[in-house]
């Protein structure tokens, strides 16, 4: 029983140490930047998402060269969904550094109605959970160590006890670090291609009788 106390203690301690070291690295790093280290934001994890409107003569026929354009970057197109009225979105993601360029080049296919771009720094969020995770796998090894030395069933079940808590905590903490480093690498790209309104004969007609009617109340 005194040896399952001890391992219990051992185990505990190390957990005590694993947090420790988490929440120092987690204070460092909301430390205020020196003015030297702001210039250099080189490493600065950032988000961007892109939205992108442009009317073409041909959803269809866009669509498909958007897909060659994202796939001749290194991206991929998510989703693709049909509208009723034959528009045609898509959802994609790119490498964020080419996405400016990305979205350049599918502009050029029709007429760029309207564009908008987001970025979101999470370079806290990013440090914190690469930190913790690192600290959760260090301490998985040391348990593993002890599991290997134990001598009882007590101490056997003391430690299995606390890797598997340690084993789902970081299986949850690689999952968010990994979604989180996808976001960063890739960024995501809505894509609205609508459908040009085309005027006929008579649209062209009632146009120019509206432009007409209109500057009769217009007098400068």
């Amino acid at each position: 029983m005194r040896r399952a106390m001890v391992v219990i203690r051992s185990i505990v301690a190390l957990s005590l140490v694993a947090a420790v070291v988490g929440c120092a690295s987690l204070d460092k790093a909301r430390q205020p930047e020196s003015p030297a280290q702001a210039t250099t934001s080189a490493d600065r994890k950032l988000v961007r998402t892109g939205d992108l409107v442009v009317s073409v003569g041909s959803p269809e026929e866009a669509s498909t060269k958007v897909e060659r354009i994202v796939k001749e970057v290194g991206g991929f197109v998510e989703r693709s969904t049909a509208t009723k009225d034959a528009n045609i979105w898509l959802v994609c993601r790119v490498p964020a550094t080419q996405l400016d360029q990305v979205m350049n080049s599918i502009a050029r296919l029709g007429d760029e109605e309207r564009r908008s771009v987001s970025t979101v720094d999470v370079t806290e969020q990013y440090s914190d959970l690469e930190t913790r995770l690192r600290n959760n796998v260090a301490l998985r090894e040391r348990l593993q160590q002890l599991l290997q030395r134990a001598s009882s069933i007590e101490d056997v079940l003391a430690i299995e006890k606390e890797l598997t808590r340690i084993q789902s905590e970081i299986e949850t903490m690689q999952a968010q670090f990994d979604r989180l480093k996808s976001q960063v690498e890739l960024s995501a790209l809505s894509v609205d291609l609508e459908r040009k309104t085309i005027l006929g004969p008579l649209g062209y007609v009632s146009y120019g009788l509206w432009w007409v009617v209109s500057k009769l109340f217009v007098i400068r």
